[in-house]
């Protein structure tokens, strides 16, 4: 699959349905056009948040090259994503698939190559990042996503339950409402979907959490973007609050430790990765 067409749009503005993505299409209740620019669709709402805007200038201001962006930053990223996580998600039966937040986008292009047949939609909050990056790792790992896009998380531009397998990884810890952007997950999962996102658990200790929260309030405030930390239980609130019903949260095994008990142990003073799963 390689036609646009694939893809159904839905407004990010007023959230009427336009139907299939094709050449600069218009949204039939606000009459607002969409187009490509760099192999890139903007598809972002007119009105976004400072948190928002910000994260575009933050994914571009440092000056590294895509290749040492990818290997030197991403490597183990990339290994876990390969080995650990699509496998999980990606079967014989995907169709379309979907990655949020994807920054560089090397999950997409993962995807790709493992899911050839399926038809592969890679987003960010940046097009200056996809422009710059995402398309370019996606010639490196050769196997490029069928579609770029600029979406906003919490109002993905997408009509109801088109996508088989959707992927987000260190992305609504980030996000002004996480619980907005699970419920856009929900809605956008196709019937028998999954949807995986792997975030950051913050340490439940009190001194611990506090700390963290410090660091992340000074960054986010030098940045002027929206980053909190979010403890395991908080994440079984969040999804209890978006009305996700079929749900989990499960601490990501690590080399030496394996075990989710102890694995949930440690996270009292230390940040742990943990797995979400909604089954559609």
């Amino acid at each position: 699959m390689s036609s646009v067409g694939a893809v159904r749009l839905r407004c990010p503005d007023c959230g009427k349905a336009m139907g299939p993505l094709g050449t600069s299409p218009a949204c039939p209740g606000c009459s607002r056009a969409f187009a490509a620019a760099g192999g890139v669709w903007e598809l972002l709402p007119r009105l976004m948040g400072a948190a928002q805007v910000n994260e575009d200038r933050v994914h571009v201001a440092e000056g590294l090259p895509t290749w040492r962006r990818l290997l030197f930053h991403k490597r183990h990223w990339i290994e876990w994503c390969e080995t650990r996580w699509l496998p999980t998600l990606l079967g014989d039966r995907t169709r379309m698939f979907l990655e949020i937040g994807g920054g560089l986008c090397y999950a997409s292009a993962l995807a790709k190559a493992r899911a050839p047949a399926a038809y592969v939609v890679a987003t960010d909050v940046s097009p200056r990042y996809l422009r710059r990056h995402a398309r370019r790792v996606g010639e490196i790992l050769g196997t490029p996503a069928d579609l770029y896009a600029a979406v906003d998380a919490e109002s993905l531009p997408f009509e109801d339950g088109q996508f088989d397998a959707i992927y987000s990884q260190i992305v609504l810890y980030r996000l002004p409402d996480p619980v907005q952007a699970l419920r856009e997950i929900q809605r956008v999962l196709a019937p028998g979907g999954r949807y995986l996102g792997v975030e950051r658990a913050s340490p439940w200790g009190r001194p611990f959490f506090a700390r963290e929260r410090r660091v992340m309030r000074k960054r986010a405030e030098r940045q002027g973007v929206r980053e909190r930390p979010i403890r395991y239980r908080q994440w079984e609130a969040l999804l209890q609050a978006a009305g996700v019903a079929r749900a989990a949260v499960e601490p990501v095994p690590g080399r030496r430790v394996r075990s989710p008990r102890l694995r949930r142990l440690a996270n009292a003073v230390r940040p742990i990765h943990v797995t979400i799963r909604i089954n559609g």
